[in-house]
């Protein structure tokens, strides 16, 4: 009987850095991948690992056992994702030959929730953790800081956490000082609580921007702006329209609420203006792609006219139901309550009918198109 040595790589680093793709099979081919992603990144604990089987396979061999050695890989999306790949690539390992048992060698607990899949499969002889030891003069933490911020699986799990704990906190520190400068009318801000504002807000933002790559996005984003004004496609302005209504729209919604007291009332007076532009600046977008389409005679109109009708019963929803929190609070009479029902009463109507209609034209088209398939 033969016992098989595995190595798991759930995040999919020997893929991603050294463009191997599991499963590996031999002492040869897995001897070759360790080396590759060690070349790579000395540091990764993956090729640390699959040397660890390598000398568990070296071990057993002069001990005269038959062993095999096989890696597999996942996916740098870790959960569901990456343990289903592994599922299907221990199962084509596993097809080869027949093994008695198997020896789970890994660099850490991560790896280890595997463990359950592959005892469904066969039986587990034990398992092996292989823990990197560092020489002490780097064990330091601003070299752990580092080393954790550019690392996306640490930067996941605990930079973003703590980036948006942070910021949370420097902007919560942040409005709550401007509040008071407006309340005493004091535009003196504490030096300490300042210096404590500043310093949370930007490093909260460094930790977010690099787990997130912001830098990446923004290229990105840039790059995507060029093709759209080289290309003049009608969209690109209609991003821009949009964008000048939603800013319009800002400023007239501030100018109308800030004579109005008290704060509360204020602020819902804010949004209700506001959301008549939030819904001029979206029909606005839909018209310009209605007028693309158009030009290049492609499909889609439908829909258009269904998320513009859909777009105004929720803002004709949201502006009765803002108000209606006016009158409960007592802001306005029940007189002009009566009105803005009707608003509420009128946004749920042309919802439903959008839907009935949207459902009523979306059965036509799939009968026409299940008659064509059978011509």
């Amino acid at each position: 009987m033969t016992t098989l040595i595995l190595n798991v790589d759930r995040d999919n680093d020997y893929g991603i850095k050294a463009g191997v793709d599991g499963p590996v099979t031999g002492y040869a081919e897995c001897y070759n991948a360790a080396l590759k992603l060690i070349s790579v990144d000395p540091e990764d604990s993956d090729a640390n690992a699959l040397f660890g089987a390598i000398r568990v396979y070296d071990e057993l061999k002069r001990k005269n056992e038959n062993v095999e050695i096989s890696l597999i890989t996942g996916d740098d999306d870790v959960g569901s994702k990456s343990d289903e790949i592994l599922s299907k690539q221990l199962e084509n390992v596993l097809s080869m030959e027949h093994y008695e048992d198997l020896i789970l060698v890994s660099d850490g607990a991560e790896d280890d929730y595997i463990i359950p899949i592959i005892s469904s499969r066969i039986k587990i002889r034990y398992v092996k953790h292989i823990l990197v030891r560092h020489n002490e003069n780097i064990e330091s933490l601003y070299y752990y800081i580092v080393r954790g911020i550019k690392d996306k699986k640490i930067a996941k799990k605990f930079t973003i956490p703590v980036g948006l704990l942070l910021l949370s906190y420097g902007l919560s520190l942040l409005i709550f000082t401007i509040y008071s400068m407006i309340l005493t009318k004091s535009y003196v801000i504490n030096p300490g609580s300042g210096a404590v504002m500043l310093v949370t807000i930007i490093i909260g933002s460094y930790f977010i921007g690099r787990a997130v790559e912001i830098d990446k996005l923004v290229l990105k984003l840039i790059v995507d702006m060029k093709e759209y004004s080289q290309e003049a496609r009608i969209s690109m302005l209609s991003y821009i329209v949009s964008f000048f209504i939603v800013i319009i729209g800002i400023a007239y919604s501030y100018e109308l609420s800030i004579k109005i007291v008290p704060v509360v009332n204020k602020i819902l007076v804010f949004f209700i203006v506001f959301v008549w532009w939030v819904l001029a600046s979206f029909v606005s977008k839909e018209l310009f792609d209605a007028f693309e389409l158009y030009m290049e005679e492609r499909h889609g109109m439908s829909k258009m006219w269904y998320g513009i009708s859909f777009s105004l019963a929720i803002v004709l929803i949201f502006y009765g139901m803002m108000n209606y929190v006016r009158y409960v609070i007592g802001f306005i009479p029940f007189a002009a309550m009566t009105i803005y029902l009707a608003y509420m009463v009128s946004g749920i109507i042309i919802a439903l009918s959008a839907s009935a209609v949207h459902k009523y034209y979306s059965s036509i088209k799939n009968k026409n198109s299940n008659v064509m398939e059978i011509k």
